[in-house]
């Protein structure tokens, strides 16, 4: 029994564990963690988010983030429009499975800089991050248990271990990342376009350094578009598309969120239907009161897993904190 879920708890890290990949679908919450320059708010956030994917009933994996990001401004700068300014952003993240057979994480720090190019608070911006990335794969006994994208591709371009036998010893490597993105912050429309490009450096990812060895960069497109109508009801749309080598990972997100009137502060509940590309349909909702922002978000599993048999769905909260 030991040895079939842990067959099931590979089949489920196919494309979630490389090293960039930090598994969560709030993309709208979440775009600093691949464009350090999608800072596109004059407001310190604290982003808490928990993943979990099950098989049958039982935990496969977990997957936990915190990410705090900030403007360096004064008081008084953040109130003023259309003036250029830094940004500055850290977080940690891992995901880890049962039975010790996949340990992931990560520690990011980043800064970004955003210069006006229009009115309605149009800017251009530019943000690096440094980020250490820690993996620990141990399948041995295992053969043959990896599943979609990684029966393609192997277990070794953008997987979560270089270990040639995957016989449980640890390797860390340092990734530089980089972004540009354009965005908006009208009273009414709010947007942004970024790419950015992770592991820019090519780390190796082996003990013996030699080309094959070397890790491909990750290619990333960030997209969005919120509209709030007179009585603060939104629409938006979100996009996040990856590729690393031959491996891909895209996501759409469409959320409708109604205003509940006559609360101080503000309040509001929301919902929405998000699709990880040839994995899952996501449906969630969102919950707003004030400064703070709840989503509930739920796995429908369509992957090639499902085609086999397999149960697998997943459960993730975000909690997004303003101030």
């Amino acid at each position: 029994m030991s040895k079939i879920l842990n067959i099931l708890v590979l089949l489920g890290l196919a494309g979630f564990a490389r090293g960039q990949e930090i598994n969560f679908s709030r993309v709208q919450d979440m775009t600093i963690w691949y464009n350090q320059s999608l800072k596109t708010e004059k407001q310190n956030s604290l982003n808490l988010n928990y993943r979990s994917v099950q098989y049958g009933g039982q935990i496969a994996y977990n997957s936990v983030a915190a990410l705090f990001s900030m403007p360096l401004l004064s008081k008084d700068g953040k109130n003023k429009p259309n003036s250029g300014y830094f940004s500055f952003s850290a977080g940690a993240a891992s995901d880890k499975t049962n039975d010790g057979i996949l340990n992931n994480a990560l520690g990011m720090m980043g800064i970004s800089y955003a210069v006006p190019i229009g009115r309605h608070e149009t800017y251009l911006a530019l943000g690096f991050q440094g980020e250490y990335y820690q993996s620990q794969l141990n399948v041995a006994g295992i053969s043959g248990a990896f599943g979609d994208q990684f029966n393609n591709y192997g277990p070794i371009e953008g997987a979560p271990s270089a270990d040639r036998l995957a016989a449980g010893w640890s390797y860390g490597h340092f990734n530089l990342n980089a972004g540009v993105s354009v965005f908006s912050n009208g009273r009414n429309d709010k947007w942004y376009v970024g790419a950015s490009a992770m592991q820019v450096n090519k780390p190796y990812s082996y003990k013996v350094k030699s080309d094959s060895t070397r890790l491909k960069p990750a290619i990333g497109v960030q997209a969005g578009y919120r509209y709030t109508t007179k009585e603060e009801d939104e629409v938006g749309f979100y996009m996040s598309m990856s590729w690393q080598g031959p491996a891909y990972r895209h996501y759409y997100e469409l959320i409708y969120t109604k205003a509940i009137p006559g609360i101080a502060g503000g309040a509001a509940v929301g919902a929405g239907l998000g699709y990880r590309y040839n994995d899952a349909l996501v449906p969630n909702i969102e919950l707003r009161y004030q400064k703070l922002t709840l989503g509930i978000l739920y796995d429908v599993n369509v992957s090639t897993i499902s085609a086999s048999g397999i149960d697998r769905n997943g459960v993730e909260l975000a909690l997004k904190m303003d101030f």
